[in-house]
């Protein structure tokens, strides 16, 4: 008897433990976030099976916060432990990393996984996580589908238009031919600034880059009826979209792609202060462009006679505010025009570097991406993928790319190069450095780099939801519906400050809080 009951008694073995240490991630600059997040470093033992909601409890816990954890047992908790909660702030959301990937497994399993050893403590980088984004505004319904868009962070007027609400101007290209531009407004939807139609083809591309440092931004547009245009947007209090130039010359398709070099400091309108623009069709043809300064517009238009006779934009039937009266046109031609793919160029981008514009990344049908040396016009570099690209997007600080995929997937690539055409991350010359975890359930169809967090991407897809990725995860960090209807298709994003923009099928451009 004595036997069977120590035998039904028989306690559990306990469960091992690993000792972690917390550093706080040094991505946090704030000295005064820094003060009140930081916790000790000294080692301590946690269960080998927690996982990152049990380890954010333990932080929120040295923190002196709340801690609401379902890892946690509160059942015997007593009622000045109660009381004593009242007076504390409440639980932040933190998120870590193991050897700088971010903690998605058990921590045993996340170790074994690294190949790391317990013989010592284990260091964790924890930072407060990225929170869902948030629906907190959206534009009327516009006439026709969203098809691309570009948030320029210094087109807005300081305390004048955007009073309360973001600075930047977010510009949307749509299947109607229009450009648009819109503002958030402080506890309203989105507002329409201006529109004015621009191509009488659906916009299949836009860039957008700061222009003579005196708050214009220069909008550049191309579209399936083989047209490539920039516009001058002037944030007055008449908020307009001028007719800037016409660029002629560089293709003979429809124009899939472009990209401007963004490198205006605004110090003036000499030559040492040129924007270069880079167009792709749907041919595979490549074309380079010198954006011609204000000045050079004025003079074109005074040697012109009847040749160049002054053109009135048309604004759209509803709109708040059309363009302004526009000067004579100014045609451009291209300083260098190549076949670069065989196919469709479907996302064009720049370098990251300081100097002046010397080189462009290009993304294709033919699922190749390229590096191209623009003063050559030479293909230095060249990945071969296995499926169509749809767009590409560069990271903020580095030349790793993100491409969206037909397949339903997201990929990165490192175009970094060692000077003999091959990838400086990839021993093979290879060049691709991993593909997310496939998400979406339809065609990816834009993926867009945060403009200031170089760990942070986001996509849409044809399967209607807006994704947020942070690259150190195969798997997305949140995923949220970003249509109405079932069916309707998202097609674009762009990030704001704080906010991340998305447009479709739906034709209602949607903003949501970060």
């Amino acid at each position: 008897m004595s036997d069977q009951s120590s035998s039904s008694g028989e306690e559990q073995p306990e469960e091992s433990k690993i000792r972690i240490s917390f550093i706080l991630s040094p991505s946090i600059s704030s000295s005064t976030q820094r003060e009140s997040l930081e916790i000790p470093k000294e080692p301590i033992a946690v269960p080998s099976s927690i996982r990152k909601r049990g380890l954010s409890a333990i932080v929120n816990h040295l923190l002196d916060r709340k801690v609401i954890s379902d890892d946690v047992d509160t059942t015997n908790n007593d009622s000045d432990d109660e009381e004593n909660e009242e007076d504390q702030l409440p639980a932040i959301p933190f998120d870590f990393l193991l050897n700088s990937k971010l903690l998605r497994l058990s921590l045993e399993a996340a170790i074994r996984k690294e190949g790391l050893s317990t013989e010592h403590s284990i260091e964790l980088e924890y930072f407060p996580a990225r929170l869902p984004p948030k629906k907190d505004g959206e534009s009327d319904v516009l006439p026709d589908w969203i098809n691309v868009m570009d948030y320029n962070h210094s087109g807005g007027v300081s305390g004048g238009n955007s009073e309360g609400g973001n600075k930047g101007v977010l510009f949307t290209g749509g299947a109607d031919g229009s450009i648009r531009s819109f503002q958030s407004k402080s506890g309203s939807s989105l507002q329409q600034i201006c529109n004015v139609m621009a191509h009488t083809a659906p916009i299949k591309c836009l860039s957008t880059s700061p222009f003579l440092g005196n708050n214009q931004t220069l909008v550049a547009t191309g579209s399936m009826d083989q047209t490539l245009i920039t516009h001058l947007y002037n944030p007055t209090s008449s908020s307009t979209l001028d007719l800037h130039a016409v660029y002629t010359g560089g293709h003979t398709n429809s124009i899939g792609s472009v990209a401007l070099s963004n490198n205006s400091s605004g110090s003036g309108e000499g030559g040492n202060d040129k924007i270069i623009m880079a167009s792709g069709d749907w041919d595979g043809g490549l074309a380079i462009w010198s954006i011609p300064t204000l000045s050079e517009v004025v003079d074109n238009s005074n040697d012109s006679d009847e040749e160049n006779t002054s053109k009135k934009q048309k604004g759209v039937k509803g709109s708040k505010v059309t363009s302004s009266s526009n000067t004579n046109i100014h045609e451009v031609k291209p300083l260098q025009s190549i076949k670069a793919h065989s196919t469709n160029i479907s996302g064009i981008s720049f370098t990251h570097n300081s100097s002046s514009p010397s080189t462009i990344i290009t993304g294709s049908w033919d699922h190749s991406l390229k590096l191209y040396d623009i003063n050559r016009m030479d293909n230095i570099l060249t990945l071969n993928g296995s499926r169509v690209i749809t767009s590409i997007s560069r990271c903020c600080n580095s030349n790793v790319v993100a491409t969206s995929n037909s397949d339903n997937t997201v990929r990165l690539w490192d175009m970094r190069t060692d000077g003999s055409g091959s990838s400086a991350m990839s021993s093979n010359g290879g060049g691709m450095d991993k593909s997310l975890r496939t998400s979406h359930k339809g065609w990816v169809s834009n993926v867009c780099w945060s403009n200031v967090d170089p760990y942070i991407l986001g996509s849409t897809s044809h399967d209607g939801t807006l994704k947020v990725w942070d690259i150190r995860s195969s798997l997305p960090l949140h995923t949220v519906k970003a249509v109405s209807k079932r069916g309707e298709k998202v097609l674009c994003l762009s990030f704001g400050e704080n906010v991340i923009y998305s447009g479709g099928s739906d034709c209602v451009v949607k903003q949501f809080g970060l």
